[in-house]
């Protein structure tokens, strides 16, 4: 059997600028990477966006096109493609390439990966998804009870506790038991993914200034500060929990091999601010390789060519290395 790498991309919304990336960085990996390269999509998608924005066709390209099964579209293709906003019809079919590709994932988990389109979460939520995004659907897919989101800009790896919470709900989900459980998930990913040998972590904290004793906010003291000793205990190298603006400020990011942040923005306004515009997503915890580009549908720029694939490349590059390190273990 054929053990090469093989890479599946799905189009994210196709309203979006999901399929344009998608083709442009499969036409820089075409000709310089063995395997196979797989679209999950309908055919007509993939040669309609190639044609509209004159890039190379799959055809072109030399690579296999996996059609979604089961979905029905009330309206024709060449209507949701670029479309520059949700629809119901793109965001079904978001879905059912996403479920394509996981039973793909399923056949042969340790030679495949996934490459992530971006989603319009609004308009999957209006066709019964009942998880925040991706993260969780892959979770909820692969019956993962704790994923971590991870996001890699240059050098600087930052994981979350907290993915897409509004700020006023991100105390409340916070648990020792919790935040024990991603730290866990995040010293076994860079261990087994990257290949990091003890890998070294810092916990940021909630509150400004690291709650000061508990005078600007008791998290760090009843739930951070207890579960970072019962993670040292547990054979975790973990430090903190540190103050976000002089971490940052003063880039202690790079003494260490990973940050885990407290909540969404806290973390990625710096590793997206590091990773100019080639930020990848990466989500650790599954049984099998998923990463995405960081930044969304852009419908302000679908269908205008203008759309950079730098991040759904470095998110393809990304993925084969994991892939690499999973073939060697």
């Amino acid at each position: 059997m054929d053990r090469s790498p093989r890479l599946l991309f799905t189009p994210g919304d196709p309203a979006g600028i999901g399929p344009e990336v998608v083709l442009k960085a499969v036409a820089s990996l075409a000709g310089e990477r063995p395997g196979t390269i797989t679209l999950i999509g309908p055919q007509q998608l993939w040669e309609m966006a190639a044609d509209r924005l004159d890039l190379p066709s799959p055809a072109d390209l030399a690579v296999e096109i996996v059609s979604p099964d089961q979905v029905t579209l009330e309206e024709p293709l060449g209507e949701i493609l670029f479309a520059g906003r949700s629809t119901t019809d793109g965001a079904r079919l978001a879905l059912a390439c996403l479920e394509t590709a996981a039973v793909l994932l399923e056949s042969d988990p340790r030679s495949m990966a996934v490459v992530t389109g971006p989603v319009n979460k609004r308009g999957l939520y209006e066709v019964g998804l009942e998880v925040p995004g991706h993260t969780e659907w892959f979770a909820d897919r692969f019956k993962v009870e704790t994923p971590v989101m991870m996001l890699v800009g240059g050098f600087l790896r930052v994981a979350l506790l907290s993915t897409h919470l509004p700020l006023s709900r991100v105390a409340g989900s916070l648990t020792r038991v919790g935040i024990t459980d991603r730290l866990g998930v995040l010293a076994a990913g860079l261990s087994g993914h990257f290949g990091i040998v003890d890998p070294s972590i810092a916990l940021l904290a909630l509150n400004p200034h690291g709650g000061i004793d508990g005078e600007r906010g008791a998290e760090e003291r009843d739930l951070l500060e207890p579960a970072l000793l019962t993670a040292r205990e547990a054979g975790i190298n973990v430090s903190g929990p540190f103050s976000a603006d002089a971490f940052f400020g003063h880039r202690r990011w790079k003494d260490f091999d990973a940050v885990m942040a407290s909540y969404h923005d806290q973390g990625l306004i710096p590793v997206k601010m590091e990773a100019a515009g080639a930020g990848v997503n990466v989500t650790l915890g599954l049984p099998v390789v998923r990463t995405s580009p960081d930044h969304g549908t852009a419908y302000d720029i679908a269908g205008t060519g203008t759309a950079s694939p730098a991040a759904m490349l470095a998110a393809a590059r990304m993925a084969e290395h994991l892939l690499e390190a999973e073939a060697a273990r």
